[in-house]
């Protein structure tokens, strides 16, 4: 990394773009090739300051968090495992749905950073998961499940292998899983809300991989920028999902949609 500066300016794209259908990974890649980092170091940085996102959604939706993992409710897991139908959203629900991304993801790991960290992969899947999301909002079925709480077991190990797809860099890992949630009859606030609270794990666990992986490579100057993009990071990623749920209430996806079109199509004509 170079400076301070880059540093608060890669968390503050990553706090805007993590939580909405834009794909903060492509984001991070495009912003870190137009600064012309080291890669090597700015791909491992760049999950990294994820963390410091994914604490905001702990703090955003600290209530179900201590419903997640208050003592009572934990005991009572292996009497809903054999329910089809539970009566509110519970770890298990988290547990079916991030299993198949972090077994995915750490099969494939190597080979996706390898061949599909590049911008040309990213512009590719920001339009053409643009379009999807604009096909999607026209024609998606009538929503039936209106609360986290009405989320069945089967329904969140669908939206968890939805998500899988977002291992591709610009596909959006809330983007997939709110259209797969969007095309099950889930609702576009509830699909965004399971989105969020799934990303704590799968975030967590490949964050916490990449620093034990790295951390030798990073002298005392780049955990300084460190920190600094992870507070960044935190604090945009608060404001950013308060606003993201507010467009989402008035005006869906499309907003969404459209920007990632014109915005790879951006880049790709004017980066030749």
């Amino acid at each position: 990394m170079e400076s301070i500066i880059n540093a608060a300016f890669l968390g503050l794209v990553e706090g805007l773009t993590e939580f909405i259908p834009v794909s903060s990974t492509g984001h991070l890649i495009i912003v870190s090739e137009f600064l012309k980092l080291d890669h090597t170091k700015s791909d491992s940085f760049n999950i990294i300051i994820q963390l410091g996102a994914i604490l905001a959604v702990v703090y955003l939706y600290r209530e179900r968090f201590y419903d997640f993992f208050n003592w009572k409710k934990i005991q009572e897991l292996p009497s809903l495992i054999k329910t089809k139908n539970p009566d509110r959203l519970n770890l298990i629900h988290i547990f079916v749905a991030i299993m198949p991304i972090l077994m995915i993801g750490f099969v494939s790991r190597k080979w996706i950073k390898t061949y599909l960290f590049n911008t040309d992969v990213v512009v590719a899947s920001l339009i053409l998961v643009g379009i999807l999301m604009i096909i999607v909002e026209k024609f998606k079925p009538m929503p039936t499940v209106h609360s986290l709480d009405k989320l069945t077991y089967k329904e969140a190990l669908i939206i968890g292998l939805g998500q899988c797809f977002a291992l591709i860099p610009g596909v959006s890992r809330s983007g997939a899983t709110m259209l797969t949630g969007m095309l099950i009859k889930i609702d576009v606030k509830t699909s965004a809300d399971f989105s969020f609270l799934i990303s704590v794990p799968v975030i967590a666990a490949a964050t916490i991989y990449e620093f034990i992986k790295v951390y030798g490579q990073f002298t005392s100057a780049d955990l300084w920028q460190l920190l600094v993009g992870f507070g960044v990071s935190f604090i945009v990623a608060i404001m950013g999902i308060k606003g993201f749920l507010i467009v989402l209430k008035r005006l869906s996806i499309t907003p969404f949609a459209i920007y990632r079109i014109f915005f790879g199509l951006f880049y790709y004509f004017f980066s030749r």
